[in-house]
């Protein structure tokens, strides 16, 4: 981990280390840390008179290039240098509160759009966890008429926990491993996909895995739905490729203990590329729309938030 300044506040310094460890994860639970983050070295910034905008600026970068896939840290920390630029430390607090209830408002406005389009749908393919998938499975109505088909989830094993929750909830379920899906897609009436990022042209990032699955929803005609926010959008990159998403897996793979040869080769990455030709639908706070559509719907959001913002080279990767 790179040497921090020494007068970041504690918390600060905290949160910085929970993300470089992955003790911190899931992007919108990340993004709220950050945004905290960010208000607690304005305060300090501005304590010790020094450049409140510079240092915010400095700080937002480290925070983005710890998972430089995700967009949301990025454009989080775009708004709130946003917000030093035009006043004090006091402003950078008031935008951060604002932020967090717009963000709670699009999330909200989020699960609703995606469960109104789910509508009477009764059985729904589910792959890795998802805190915004979750929500609009908590939001359904008549769970007990429906299904939910959950992945195993390989690598990242978080199917079970997903599966038990789903029952919890009420919904009957059925446990697949990931290449099984094949067996069961045309029993599917949609396949619910989180997103960690998107992009321009309708493309998007999120757990390996979630390529082959809308490729084979493509392929059997079962609509792939999208949830998410537009402050996901990645505004510096037109498209998802693997090359560029470079997250790794944050535990031991394939288990503690299994020896693997030195001269083998394993993959560990922790995210897939899916073109927008798999996308049926992307929700967002400004309605659903289809993968060709979005990159436009999301830019227009963006430029409330922060207008000017796209293509701001500061944002190189730190850390």
């Amino acid at each position: 981990m790179s040497e921090l300044p020494h007068w970041w506040p504690e918390r600060a310094r905290e949160t910085y280390a929970d993300l470089h460890s992955y003790r911190l994860v899931g992007a919108s639970a990340c993004a709220d840390r950050i945004t905290a983050a960010l208000v607690e070295i304005a305060d300090a910034v501005e304590a010790r008179g020094d450049d409140l905008p510079a240092h915010l600026a400095e700080a937002g970068s480290r925070f983005s290039g710890l998972k430089p896939d995700t967009a949301l840290y990025v454009n989080v920390s775009r708004i709130l240098v946003g917000a030093a630029r035009t006043g004090s430390a006091s402003a950078v607090r008031e935008r951060a509160a604002a932020l967090t209830a717009d963000r709670r408002q699009a999330q909200q406005e989020v699960v609703e759009r995606t469960a109104a389009l789910l509508g009477e749908a009764r059985s729904v393919l589910v792959h890795d966890y998802s805190s915004m998938v979750m929500r609009v499975l908590e939001q359904l109505t008549r769970p007990s008429s429906r299904r939910v088909v959950v992945t195993a989830g390989e690598p990242l094993g978080k199917g079970l926990a997903v599966a038990r929750r789903a029952a919890e909830i009420g919904y009957a379920v059925t446990l697949a491993p990931d290449m099984s899906v094949g067996r069961v897609i045309d029993q599917v009436d949609a396949y619910l996909t989180g997103v960690e990022t998107f992009y321009q042209d309708g493309s998007l990032a999120n757990t390996v895995g979630t390529r082959m699955l809308a490729l084979l929803a493509r392929d059997s005609g079962t609509p792939v739905i999208a949830p998410t926010e537009t402050l996901k959008l990645d505004e510096d990159a037109e498209t998802a490729t693997a090359a560029a998403l470079t997250a790794p897996l944050l535990h031991p793979w394939p288990g503690d203990g299994v020896e693997i040869p030195a001269e083998w080769s394993v993959v560990r990455f922790v995210l897939d590329a899916v073109p927008a030709m798999c996308i049926t639908s992307f929700v967002t706070e400004e309605g659903a729309c289809g993968a060709d559509d979005v990159g436009r719907v999301a830019q227009h959001a963006l430029a409330r938030y922060l207008p000017g913002a796209r293509g701001d080279s500061q944002w190189s990767s730190q850390g």
